[in-house]
């Protein structure tokens, strides 16, 4: 039997990259399991609770590192609580993961967020394990990092890149480059999202009117720098000219949330916005919007403008790395020079004087290219092109 451990430990839940673990190591399972593999997603400081009846459901095991933990009990939105709960999950799993990594010895281990830890231990310590490098949104090469990786890079299995963009430029490094190989994330579990898309979701009257009318641009993430809220904020004046009917309506919560509110008012467009925290069904939101803006200043590859394309909806993306412009291409949505507010402006111009026969085609050509963003598509790529795993 392989065993094949998963390692993400994470500072905010609800964050993308939760949810394609989570994926994974259910694809696998549904796939391919033919009681030949034993899938499990390691809890460093019970990070993963609130996801415990899904991983169940899935039918992976739940290691838990810790017995007690403090993790849930302070807050960890911003640069230095994030950084302070960072540290805190390192020195707290330093020891219980080697203790795992020794008793359990996985054939495989698949490490997402926080992987300085693991990448450490694998190059002071001998484990049996190989050891796989899952990358999560575009990295920064930092002095840090270089070095960390380059030290770490022997005792590395495979690295996979969500985008063929993010293989493209790690391939520079020539210390990586016969390592990487390209892994979409399984963004799509098609038997999930046809059961909940068509189900409605009752939020407040004034929101469910706009939905009922489909005259709103949705927006799905957090409120932090990398969405660009801000950004997008200030050009809704602007784009209101263009039509003064549009609704604005964004989906999530984070630290740039109050900012954000105080603007609309000096803008006086709050009438127009409209934020929902959370739904556990983003995907009624995306079937009846006019269309998905996503202003962020860096993607990979962008998980709603995947989930948006899959629903139907139109996509209107800056063209920022990595994930975008490689997806949505010339055809498949609507581009806009990132960080631009003139071609923002111009872009959504073009698209509500835009043809239906025009905006049809872009719907479907989208839509085919997601095929590789299914869990399907991820279990039978990662089984065979990566784990070498034989029937």
């Amino acid at each position: 039997m392989n065993k094949i451990f998963y390692w993400s430990p994470f500072t905010t839940s609800k964050i993308a990259t939760v949810k394609a673990v989570i994926n994974s190591a259910g694809s696998l399972n549904k796939f391919f399991n033919k009681n030949q593999l034993r899938i499990s997603i390691i809890d460093a400081v019970h990070e993963w609770k609130d996801f415990e009846d899904e991983i169940k459901e899935k039918k992976i095991e739940l290691i838990f590192l810790n017995k007690y933990s403090i993790l849930n009990s302070f807050k960890k939105d911003g640069f230095i609580r994030s950084r302070i709960a960072y540290l805190y999950i390192f020195f707290k799993s330093f020891f219980p993961l080697i203790k795992i990594l020794q008793e359990k010895k996985p054939d495989y281990l698949i490490i997402h967020l926080i992987t300085s830890l693991p990448l450490i231990l694998f190059t002071f310590k001998n484990f049996k394990s190989k050891l796989i490098l899952r990358i999560s949104g575009f990295p920064k090469m930092t002095f840090f990092r270089k070095l960390l990786w380059k030290l770490a890079v022997k005792n590395i299995y495979k690295i996979s890149c969500p985008t063929f963009a993010t293989y493209t430029n790690l391939s520079k490094f020539e210390f990586l480059r016969e390592k990487l190989c390209v892994l979409n994330d399984p963004i799509l579990n098609i038997d999930e999202i046809q059961k909940i898309k068509n189900k409605k979701v009752i939020v407040n009257e004034d929101i469910n009117q706009i939905i009922s009318k489909k005259k709103y641009l949705l927006s799905v993430g957090r409120f932090t720098k990398q969405k660009n809220y801000l950004f997008y904020l200030n050009c809704i004046p602007e784009i209101l000219k263009l039509d003064e009917e549009l609704y604005f309506l964004f989906i999530g919560q984070g630290e740039d949330k109050k900012k954000f509110l105080e603007i609309s008012n000096k803008l006086n467009i709050s009438d127009r916005i409209f934020i929902i925290d959370h739904t556990k069904n983003v995907h009624y939101f995306m079937k009846n919007a006019y269309a998905l803006v996503l202003p962020s200043l860096w993607e990979d590859p962008g998980f709603v403008l995947v989930e948006a394309g899959y629903n139907g909806c139109q996509v209107i993306s800056s063209d920022c790395p990595n994930g975008p412009s490689e997806i949505i291409s010339d055809d498949g949505g609507y581009l806009f020079k990132s960080n631009s507010k003139s071609s923002l402006v111009q872009t959504i111009s073009h698209f509500l004087k835009d043809t239906e026969k025009n905006k049809l085609s872009k719907k479907i050509k989208l839509k085919k290219r997601l095929k590789k963003f299914t869990s399907f598509y991820h279990a039978t790529n990662l089984k065979n092109k990566i784990l070498n795993l034989k029937e």
